[in-house]
């Protein structure tokens, strides 16, 4: 891109359809992506065993920007009548991978936004477009993630700064500025009673995510690095 000012990309993923409860009932909700300049996303694969984390792995442990993100997005829900979404172990290792995968591995194309993932992991990729034709593959992913452990699906929040410095206030208040995104950390309009049991969130270089589920992660909680 050409412009000489920092800008940053916000996108948000408005999911088609939502499983409400054991019998998979599902509602129909809408995508949209905002951006100040350009925007991309992609997605995962499911296999079953247990997921193993190393220290300064994705999903061994936090960053203290990141601690201080999810830190701050609880804070935000208190403000605002809330509880705490529980860190998850799970989560925080997809936040994690996903981060690494768009700086590392460049999925963003003028064709993928922000929630698209590379070819180059233990994931199926997947290029996530503007008609949200590949969104299932996108929830799926603490599954894939996870090899299996934990089963919710996961909705994301996505930050891009071209300071390539990513800081976790500065993404929290780019996502309350955006209606969008807001709904998604506060429940409110579609999200209305998902009442997130799990939250994760992700940081690296210019990126920033955070991802949201309405099942408690069997995993655990993650805790920050040493």
């Amino acid at each position: 891109m050409k412009a000489k000012i920092p800008f940053l990309f916000l996108v948000i993923l408005f999911v088609s359809f939502f499983q409400l409860s054991e019998r998979e009932n599902l509602v129909y909700a809408s995508t949209t992506a905002q951006a100040v300049g350009d925007s991309h996303i992609y997605l995962p694969m499911i296999q079953n065993g247990n997921p193993v984390s190393l220290q300064g792995e994705p999903g061994s442990c936090l960053t203290a920007e990141e601690a201080k993100l999810a830190s701050l997005i609880n804070d935000y829900r208190t403000l605002n009548g809330l509880p705490n979404a529980p860190l998850s172990k799970s989560l925080t290792a997809v936040a994690q991978w996903h981060v690494k995968d768009l700086v590392l591995n460049h999925p963003v194309t003028s064709v993928c936004n922000m929630h698209s993932w590379s070819d180059k992991g233990f994931w199926s990729p997947v290029c996530y477009t503007s008609n949200h034709s590949n969104a299932e593959g996108m929830w799926i992913k603490p599954k894939e993630v996870s090899r299996g452990v934990y089963t919710g699906d996961g909705y994301e929040i996505a930050y891009w700064t071209s300071t390539n410095n990513a800081q976790a206030a500065d993404a929290l208040n780019a996502w309350k500025n955006s209606s969008g995104h807001n709904n998604v950390i506060l429940e409110r309009d579609i999200w209305d009673n998902f009442d997130w049991q799990a939250m994760g969130v992700g940081i690296y270089q210019g990126y920033a995510v955070a991802w949201f589920s309405y099942l408690f992660d069997p995993a655990g909680t993650i805790s920050p690095c040493n």
